[in-house]
């Protein structure tokens, strides 16, 4: 609680050029991309007709995107773009559920402290209210170490990372714009909209305010779509520190991790993956 706001930086010096960063969104975006390796990694060795568990998972997710992509984008745009959009939502999804490690452990350290007080004298329970508990546990006791588990924090919760999503998302979107309707055509989208220009009178496109209108709304789709992802991730994840800091990992905040941390991360991966589709539908 006492560092609660505090942001964690670090100074890289390249080519001259000092460069400031978060050490923790940094570790926790390869730690999240390790994760998601290892996983893809161990369903691929393990796939059969009948899936295990992690196979299951990834099925279900492709299945889920796949019908969704195919069915704005098309069967032929759809197929070209799935890969992109499918690894664009697992990879949100857990930078988004990364950060509910830490305090699910710590709750089941204190549910487990509570249980063995009553067979260890060692282990101090103080209820000072009816939800404001004081544990203290020897450090040789077996389940010490959930207490003592690095503070893991969702990437996602870095604004910085949020518009590096949202760039990446733009840079692809007018890529595939540029592709589909070739450099002219991709113009026209700027300046046509919503008072066409044809003839001549195409040749003074930068005279027509709607071109730059245009152009400033594309540039406000990556603000808004970076700042929503960062916003209900960073608001959920200070409900869940504050909380469950004031309830000592007990009772209540189990209701929390279920909705702020996976319901709401589930959510916003996907809300975020839609926006995307929705994106390059609008360049096709």
């Amino acid at each position: 609680m006492d560092k609660l706001g505090e942001v964690s930086q670090a100074t890289l010096t390249l080519f001259g050029l000092s460069i400031t960063y978060n050490p923790i969104t940094f570790l926790m975006t390869w730690v999240v991309i390790l994760f998601i390796l290892v996983s893809a990694v161990a369903a691929r060795r393990k796939m059969s007709l009948v899936p295990g568990f992690l196979q299951s998972i990834f099925e279900l997710i492709y299945d889920f995107l796949k019908d969704i992509t195919l069915g704005t984008l098309g069967d032929e745009d759809g197929r070209k773009h799935l890969p992109f959009i499918i690894s664009l939502f697992v990879f949100i999804l857990c930078a988004n559920w990364i950060g509910i490690l830490p305090n699910i452990f710590a709750m089941f350290g204190t549910l487990l402290g509570v249980v063995f007080s009553f067979f260890d004298s060692s282990i101090i329970v103080t209820f000072n209210s009816l939800i404001d508990i004081s544990l203290s546990i020897p450090e040789n006791r077996w389940f010490s170490f959930l207490f003592d588990l690095p503070a893991f924090e969702e990437p996602t919760r870095s604004v910085n990372m949020d518009l590096a999503l949202g760039l990446l998302v733009f840079a692809a979107v007018q890529a595939y714009g540029v592709k589909n309707k070739g450099f002219w055509g991709y113009l026209k989208s700027y300046y046509n909209d919503p008072f066409p220009m044809k003839g001549w009178m195409a040749m003074f496109f930068f005279l027509n305010p709607f071109f730059y209108l245009n152009l400033i709304g594309a540039v406000a789709n990556v603000v808004s779509h970076s700042f929503r992802l960062f916003g209900n991730i960073f608001g959920g994840g200070m409900i869940i520190v504050i909380v469950s800091s004031l309830l000592k990992f007990f009772i209540v905040p189990v209701g929390l991790f279920a909705f702020f941390g996976i319901f709401a991360g589930l959510v916003q991966a996907f809300v975020f993956t839609m926006l995307a589709v929705t994106y390059i539908q609008q360049q096709q």
